[in-house]
C-alpha cells in the first residue's frame, strides 16, 4: 500500500510542474547544441577553390563525389578508422555513425565498384598528404595548418 502511495505522491507532484519550464530546457538545449562549434578543421590542397556544405562534404567522404568542379580528382584522406579523432569528425561534422561510413566504403571495395579512402596515421601525415596531393582533402583537429593546405569551412 506505501509503494502505491509514494508513486502516486510522485506523479502528482510532476504532473504540477509548469510546462512552460520543461519547454525553456528542451529550447536551450536544442540551442547549445546547434551553437556547438566542430572539434575538426577541413583541410584541402591550395589548388581546391570551394566552399562545402555539409552535404557535400558528406558525398565526398562516402566517396560518391569523385572529382571537384574543375575535374581534378578527390583524393580523401582519414585518420584510423577506429580512433577517436574520426569518430569525433563522423558525428560532429558529417553527422553520421563511423560504422554507416564505413559500410558505405566495404560495399565500394567488396564490389569492385571504388575504393576507401587513404588512412595515415598521424595529422602531420595527413597535412604532409594533403599538401602534396592535388584534389586531396582531409581533416585534423584544431590547429594552425602550415602554408599549402587551406581550411574550409562547412556551411
Amino acid at each position: 500500500m506505501q509503494y502505491i502511495g509514494f508513486y502516486k505522491m510522485h506523479f502528482s507532484y510532476c504532473s504540477r510542474f509548469p510546462k512552460w519550464i520543461l519547454i525553456l530546457w528542451v529550447l536551450s538545449l536544442c540551442l547549445s547544441v546547434s551553437s556547438k562549434a566542430y572539434s575538426n578543421d577541413i583541410i584541402v590542397h591550395s589548388g581546391v577553390e570551394k566552399k562545402l556544405s555539409r552535404n557535400t562534404l558528406r558525398s565526398i567522404y562516402s566517396m560518391r563525389l569523385q572529382s571537384w568542379d574543375d575535374g581534378v580528382g578527390v583524393t580523401v584522406f582519414i585518420l584510423d578508422p577506429v580512433g577517436e579523432s574520426h569518430r569525433k569528425f563522423c558525428l560532429e561534422t558529417l553527422s553520421i555513425f563511423p560504422y554507416q561510413l564505413q559500410r558505405v566504403w566495404d560495399v565500394l571495395v567488396f564490389s569492385g565498384t571504388g575504393q576507401a579512402p587513404v588512412v595515415v596515421e598521424t595529422e602531420q601525415e595527413m597535412i604532409a598528404r594533403v599538401k602534396s596531393t592535388p584534389g586531396a582533402i582531409g581533416y585534423v583537429t584544431k590547429m594552425e595548418v602550415p602554408a599549402g593546405v587551406k581550411k574550409i569551412n562547412v556551411e
